[in-house]
């Protein structure tokens, strides 16, 4: 049970994201830049020793696009979903983000050749069904902050969805190597971005626990969780992160979701678990 508590409580650390995110007082792009910038620079001194250097620059040389499009995919992930969570509701924008685990089927049955059975063709109809009737519920105009936040979301679900179809061809990397790496590259892909838009002053015990807590703490959580929990288990406790987030929603800022929204945040997360479900049975 220890693995999958370390799961658990990480997906309950995840949940409260969006929380913090509003506390910071920051844009989507400035708490997206501070939590990778300071997450890697929390995680050089602790993660790597000298000797090691040597072979996470091969490692770097060897798989550097990959790399890259994975460092790019985490940062335009959380920009666009930290803006999300600015715009419109947090059970809108976490139930529209849980749209990633069937995009990323659709990336690799597209991209990858990965073979596309009817009972997913029908699942990924659900969840997209689910959407539509979250959506419905917003006025269509771009003027709408709830229907462009729901955008944003959406926009966030799709490089989410990138980052374990990436993560395949870095299968041989070190997790803590690979962490360090994609938090750094994050970084240095957002860097031009905040250049121009510039940051406003955050809310700076906010941001650390965002930081400290959401991004170094959790995700060790996570990692050293998965070393004791099948992956399709592990991918089914990552529903507390979604069903949590609604709660300190509901707790802190009173946000009740509509009837929509629920009923199509269900179909989305019933797709998604039983998507889950179909890959852990392979084929």
């Amino acid at each position: 049970m220890k693995g999958r508590a370390k799961i658990a409580l990480a997906m309950l650390i995840w949940g409260s994201v969006g929380i913090f995110a509003r506390f910071s007082g920051l844009s989507g792009l400035g708490v997206a830049f501070t939590r990778v910038a300071f997450g890697a620079l929390i995680m050089w001194p602790i993660a790597i020793e000298p000797e090691r250097l040597k072979a996470l620059k091969l490692a770097f040389l060897r798989n550097w696009r990959a790399l890259l499009a994975l460092g790019a995919a985490l940062a335009f992930n959380w920009v666009f979903l930290f803006t999300a969570f600015n715009y419109t509701t947090i059970a809108n924008a976490v139930l529209v983000y849980y749209l990633a685990p069937i995009i990323a089927t659709l990336i690799s049955w597209r991209f990858l050749g990965e073979r596309l059975e009817r009972k997913r063709t029908l699942l990924i109809g659900m969840a997209f069904l689910g959407f539509a009737m979250i959506a419905s519920g917003q006025d269509f105009n771009l003027k709408s902050r709830d229907f462009t936040g729901i955008l944003f979301a959406l926009v966030a679900a799709f490089f989410y969805a990138l980052i374990p179809n990436l993560g395949r061809f870095l299968k041989e990397m070190d997790a803590r190597d690979l962490t360090l790496l994609q938090l750094t590259l994050a970084a240095l892909f957002l860097i031009p971005f905040v250049a121009i838009k510039g940051l406003t002053t955050p809310t700076w015990w906010a941001i650390g626990t965002l930081v400290v807590v959401h991004t170094v703490l959790a995700l060790y959580l996570y990692m050293e969780g998965l070393k004791d929990v099948e992956v399709n288990e592990a991918a089914l406790l990552s529903y507390l992160d979604p069903l949590s987030a609604i709660v300190y929603a509901l707790i802190i800022f009173g946000e009740v979701p509509g009837m929509r929204t629920v009923l199509g945040g269900v179909l989305i997360l019933l797709a998604s678990a039983l998507d889950a479900v179909e890959k852990a049975r392979g084929p």
